[in-house]
Parts: structure tokens; C-alpha cells; sequence
């Protein structure tokens, strides 16, 4: 990020709280003229004094109308710390000039600019600063409390350390909120640029999906071509060997169908990420569904309970293919029992996968997720499955979340919230 970038950056996360702390500025002078006035009996010009109090609160009400209706956050923040400058001068010369210990305050506005604002506006407010302090040695109205005679000279000090405890507590309070509004903006820009190059790798898959399909459609169409010629070659062999074989050939045909529907998909989704309209479907229907996708010898493993509503509306296809992902990898991962709870209600549906299989190390669970990273060995699988099942949760404006312990399994949980967009379909 370029340094006007983060210093505008910087200026839009802090002007909420500049603008509070404006309006906690107008509070205390107004507390601080009331308490000159009543505890130490000061005469004080009050129509000066509140007419640029009045300023200050007018001022921020037209910074808080502004700013949600303008961009340009470091001109406003700049503007705005110059006035409370300007304004601190005017009321310092009139009760008491540069002998009014409160003139510390402007370190304050020198220390806000250092922190939300660039080099320029920063050394700008510190030579204003310099400058109207100058100033006031020059011009002022005396205050009969601010003089050194009568023990003026330890109210002064008194003053001092008010004035010095107030610059403390507003500088610390508005550093240490900026920095934490700018450190969670931070990590929300962060998430957004990561889901944004999952969905980049995401659309190189589909394109990469639809060279495949293209590459690969020749040679299917010949084994297919092949296959047939066998069955009908088989057909005329004598022997007891002829039944298994035109099995074995029907059995590469069929495969060979599934492979051509599945490239058939993968083809139809490239170039783009298809939507699917949410509807509401009966949860008991979907895990079935799952369920039957798993092979016969595999289907004792696998065990699945529902609770709360027995309907929920979200995108089925969508959904559907990332519990079959997620139980998919389960049972590779020598699960020898894999429970799936889903859980269904108005704000949507929550999904479980827990398996009993050799579980993730650390460093491997932090890298499950890429695309194109296993631990499964070779030609066993792509890498693909948890990728694009999160892809398609987040997509859903859901969330995928994995927790993994060595040699003692892992839990999958999937939150999608009712009503969710559809994500990629057509994958498997």
C-alpha cells in the first residue's frame, strides 16, 4: 500500500473516533469554563468563550454530516485538527494567554496528526501550533486567577498537572483506539484480498477444468468407440471365460459414461462460477443423498443424525457437494467410523463431519486448504477437495473450519446461513 494510501487508510478508520472525541472536547471546556467559574470564582469573557465552545460543537455535527456524504478522510481529519487549533488559540487568549497551563493541549493535536495523518499535514499543525502559542505571548486576556501573586503560582502548577493529565488521557485513549480500529480493519482487508485470490485459483481451476474436458474428449470417444467393439467381439468367444469378460467390458463402458458426464460438467461450468437460486429442501433427503454416493463397502462407516428443522433453504447442489468433499476425505483418511450431524434452523444449517482416522499435524493443518496440496499418495487424489469445498462455503457466505489432532481424527464444521447465494456446481 502506497503511503498516501494508508495515511487516507489511517484518516477513514480514525475520523469516528476523532469525531467522539470532538464531542468529548466540547464536554470539557464546557465542565472546565463552568468549574473556573463556580469553584474558583474566575472572570471569565463568557460570550467569547461561548461562542467558540458553540463553534467547536458546530464544526463536528457538519464533520459528522460530511464525511458520510465526501470521501477525501485525510483533507477532513487535516481540517478538522487545524479548527480544534485555531479554536484552542481563541480560547487560550482569552483566559490568560500562554500563562494558561492548558496551552499543552496542543501537543495533543501535533500527536493525533503524527499518527493518523502524513509527513506534510503533521509538520503543518506543528508549526500552527508553534505559531499561535507565539502568538499569545504577544496578545491576550489577562486573568486576574493566573497570576503569579496571591498564590496564583501554585494554582498555575495545579493547572499544569490538570492540563498535563487531560493531554494523557485523550492522547493515550485516541492512539490506542485508532490503532485497534486500524489493526481490525486490517485483518478484514486481509481476509477479503485472501477469499479474493481463493476465488482467482478457483476460476483457473474452471478454465483448467474446461481444457481437460476439451483434451480429454478424444480419447474417451475412442475408448468408447473400443470398448463397444469389444463387447461384440466377446460376444462371440465360446468358453466359460466369455460371462466375466463382456462384464468387464460393460463395466468400462459404464465408467467410461461417468467419466464423459462428469467432463460434461466440468465443461459446462468453464468461464464463469455459476449461481444456484437457494430453495428449500428437507435435510433428511440431502443426507441420504450423501450417504448413497458413498461405495457399499464404505456405507457401514458412516453414521448421521439430524436435528432442528427439517427443512432449511440454501443452495442443495451446492451444499451437497461440499459434505460429499469433506466425507470423501474422511474416509480416505482411514477413518474407521465418520459421523455427519447437520443441524437445521432459521438462521440456517450447521454440518459436522467428525472421522476417527490418523488426524493432521499442525504444520499440515494449516496447509490444508490449498489447492493441489495431500497427503494422499500418488494418484490417489489432486488436492482439490477441501479447497473447493471452502471455496464454495464462502461463497454461500458461509464458513468451513478444521480441527485435527494426530492419530485422534478430525472435525469438520460447515455454517451456511439460510437463504445463502450459490457457489461453483459441477464439480467432483
Amino acid at each position: 500500500m502506497a503511503p498516501a494510501e494508508t495515511a487516507d487508510h489511517k484518516a477513514e478508520v480514525s475520523l469516528d473516533w476523532l469525531s467522539r472525541l470532538r464531542w468529548g472536547a466540547v464536554a470539557g471546556q464546557a465542565a472546565a469554563i463552568a468549574l473556573a467559574l463556580y469553584a474558583f470564582h474566575a472572570r471569565l469573557p463568557l460570550q467569547r468563550l461561548a461562542v467558540l465552545v458553540g463553534a467547536l460543537l458546530a464544526s463536528n455535527a457538519v464533520l459528522v454530516w460530511v464525511r458520510r456524504r465526501v470521501g477525501l478522510p485525510g483533507r477532513l481529519c487535516g481540517a478538522a485538527l487545524t479548527f480544534d487549533a485555531l479554536q484552542l488559540t481563541g480560547l487560550l487568549w482569552a483566559t490568560g494567554g500562554a500563562a494558561n497551563p492548558f496551552s499543552v493541549l496542543y501537543l495533543v493535536y501535533i500527536t493525533l496528526a503524527a499518527v493518523v495523518l502524513g509527513a506534510r499535514w503533521t509538520w503543518f499543525l506543528a508549526a500552527l501550533c508553534v505559531s499561535c502559542y507565539g502568538l499569545l505571548f504577544v496578545t491576550q486576556v489577562p486573568i486576574e486567577h493566573l497570576s503569579y501573586g496571591q498564590g496564583g503560582m501554585q494554582l498555575h502548577l495545579q493547572g499544569m498537572w490538570l492540563a498535563f493529565c487531560v493531554a494523557a488521557g485523550l492522547t493515550a485513549y485516541f492512539v490506542v483506539q485508532m490503532s485497534t480500529a486500524i489493526e481490525r480493519r486490517d485483518a478484514e482487508v486481509a481476509a477479503m484480498r485472501d477469499r479474493a485470490a481463493r476465488y482467482e485459483r478457483l476460476a483457473s481451476l474452471v478454465t483448467l477444468a474446461a481444457g481437460a474436458a476439451h483434451e480429454l474428449g478424444t480419447p474417451l470417444a475412442t475408448i468408447a468407440v473400443v470398448a463397444k467393439e469389444l463387447e461384440r467381439s466377446i460376444a462371440g468367444v465360446p468358453g466359460a471365460r466369455a460371462p466375466a469378460l463382456a462384464e468387464d467390458a460393460a463395466l468400462i463402458r459404464s465408467e467410461l459414461d461417468r467419466c464423459r458426464a462428469i467432463l460434461d460438467r466440468m465443461a459446462g461450468s468453464a468461464g464463469q462460477v455459476p449461481g444456484e437460486a437457494p430453495s428449500l429442501f428437507p435435510v433428511h433427503g440431502l443426507i441420504a443423498e450423501v450417504v448413497s454416493a458413498v461405495p457399499e463397502e464404505k456405507q457401514p462407516l458412516v453414521s448421521t443424525s439430524v436435528a432442528g428443522q427439517e427443512e432449511v433453504c440454501a443452495p442443495r447442489a451446492a451444499v451437497l457437494q461440499v459434505i460429499r468433499n469433506l466425507l470423501r476425505n474422511a474416509l480416505d483418511a482411514g477413518a474407521r467410523h465418520v459421523s455427519i450431524t447437520m443441524e437445521a434452523g432459521v438462521g440456517g444449517l450447521a454440518v459436522l463431519v467428525c472421522d476417527d482416522g490418523k488426524g493432521m499435524p499442525p504444520e499440515t493443518l494449516a496447509r490444508v486448504g490449498e489447492p493441489f496440496f495431500t497427503t494422499k499418495g500418488p494418484g490417489a487424489g489432486l488436492g482439490l477437495g477441501v479447497f473447493l469445498a471452502r471455496s464454495l462455503c464462502e461463497q454461500m457466505g458461509g464458513r468451513l473450519t478444521l480441527e485435527s489432532t494426530l492419530a485422534v481424527g478430525t472435525t469438520a464444521r460447515v455454517e451456511i446461513p439460510a437463504g445463502a447465494p450459490g457457489g461453483a456446481e459441477g464439480w467432483q
